[in-house]
């Protein structure tokens, strides 16, 4: 029955007509996510085709309805969430099926007493955070995307957010996940908090990218709204100076809900400004704020205004709404005089600064700009963003990038620590991880041996 006109009639029949679409607008919408087309290597570039219909189950029983036909059907299906990825891990490499969970987006409870949601895949971070506002509780997930992710979504690429440094990433916050496996299984895990019963099966679908199964439900974990807020800001002379006070924070036991540190010439006056942000307890940040202070302010750095410090905290999201607005000029940027890139490594914190160095060197002989390096949550995680002129080859960009990123294999870290693989990175993903990658590979096989879903992600 592999005829699309047959199938996708299936399709309509199974979901009814408000659960299918074939309108070339639906389907060019999700065809791709928030991966900018220059940001793909020119040499490297997967073939694109768009999705044969779109799909809008309301139901983790029609998701399994639409996953057995189109295992039986050979079809390729693409899980859709919010299309804020970085990594084109929601984009359509063979024509086939799209499916986006909105429809799916009930908060099913909260347990204000066990600090637990019950949540379905398709919520919207930040609609979600509102409904648990009204229980005195918040989403410990707090990424940049916030205004247009999902939880199923944010949990495929196991997120990591603003406010990573002191709740985690999106996968440390997952209890118990409800997925569909690409054969049609149902998977149910317990949402306990430790369990010693075998391996750990959340971990197949967390930073899975949808390729071993489509997360339906998932039991997070949730945490009290703050007492207290305080944030701080503060420049210091150089990124070395900076790096130096963010491992004493670390060894100090500190964590605070923010650190976000990067030296952009235009915001640092060639130096280099940290942000913090305590929250929780009143007494308990109380004493931090002292402690990130005391540190700061022997380590030669110089308090900001307080206005500093909120404005960043207030704007944090300005890019994800910016987004929401246009998304197809995201993708496209075909009016930028430069292309932008970004790397995000993490890197055992002893060679955080050679690793720097290096990197800095390696960028600038493939005549590539370095706008700023950071750190994001703490001392570990190294982020650089890139920029090149529109008129030079991207080709020297991409080779840059993939330089850098094989620098930091060689150091012991790993090339992505925030976004996911998707497509941008499948082609490194067995040098991150050598024979772990052939057993990836064969743990696929064993799930999905049609290959359906989302094919090609994570060289998959």
């Amino acid at each position: 029955m592999n005829r699309p006109d047959k199938w996708i009639a299936e399709v309509s029949r199974l979901l009814g007509p408000q659960g299918v679409r074939t309108d070339a607008s639906a389907l060019e919408q999700h065809a791709w996510d928030a991966l900018s087309d220059g940001r793909i290597h020119p040499q490297k570039r997967p073939e694109f085709h768009a999705p044969r219909c779109l799909v809008l189950p309301a139901s983790t029983a029609e998701v399994r309805d639409v996953v057995l036909l189109a295992n039986r059907e050979r079809i390729p299906i693409v899980p859709f969430g919010g299309g804020s990825g970085l990594m084109g891990g929601a984009l359509s490499v063979r024509a086939g099926i799209v499916m986006d969970l909105k429809r799916m987006a009930a908060v099913v409870s909260v347990d204000t007493m066990g600090q637990q949601a019950r949540v379905q895949a398709g919520s919207v971070l930040e609609t979600l955070d509102k409904t648990l506002h009204e229980n005195r509780l918040m989403l410990g997930h707090d990424p940049w995307t916030y205004p247009v992710a999902t939880v199923g979504g944010a949990i495929s690429t196991n997120s990591l957010g603003y406010r990573g440094a002191k709740y985690g990433s999106m996968g440390d916050q997952v209890l118990g996940l409800e997925a569909v496996l690409p054969r049609g299984e149902v998977l149910q895990t317990r949402a306990v908090a430790k369990s010693s019963t075998g391996i750990d099966l959340n971990a197949l679908l967390i930073g899975g990218e949808g390729c071993f199964g489509i997360i339906t439900e998932a039991t997070l974990r949730v945490f009290p709204l703050p007492e207290k807020r305080a944030l701080q800001a503060y420049r210091f002379k150089s990124f070395e100076a900076g790096f130096t006070v963010i491992t004493k924070i670390w060894q100090r036991g500190l964590r605070p809900a923010l650190l976000d540190f990067g030296d952009d010439p235009g915001k640092s006056d060639g130096g280099a400004i940290l942000y913090l942000a305590f929250e929780g307890a009143r007494e308990l940040v109380q004493a931090e704020e002292r402690l990130g202070r005391s540190l700061c302010e022997a380590a030669g750095g110089r308090g900001l205004p307080r206005r500093e410090a909120e404005r960043f905290w207030d704007e944090r999201h300005a890019i994800a709404r910016r987004f929401m607005k246009n998304r197809r000029q995201r993708r496209e940027r075909r009016n930028d005089v430069l292309r932008r890139e970004f790397i995000h490594v993490a890197l055992p914190v002893t060679r955080v600064l050679a690793f720097r160095e290096a990197a800095s060197e390696i960028v600038l002989g493939h005549g590539v700009e370095l706008r700023e390096s950071g750190l994001w949550i703490g001392p570990e995680l190294f982020s650089m963003r890139l920029a090149q002129e529109a008129n030079r080859d991207p080709v020297e960009l991409q080779n840059a990038v993939a330089e850098v990123l094989r620098l930091a294999h060689r150091l012991g870290g790993s090339m992505e620590y925030c976004h996911g693989v998707g497509l941008k990175l499948a082609p490194l993903m067995s040098e991150e991880h050598g024979a772990g990658f052939d057993i990836m590979g064969r743990i696929k096989d064993a799930l999905d041996p049609n290959r359906i879903m989302n094919p090609g992600k994570m060289g998959l």
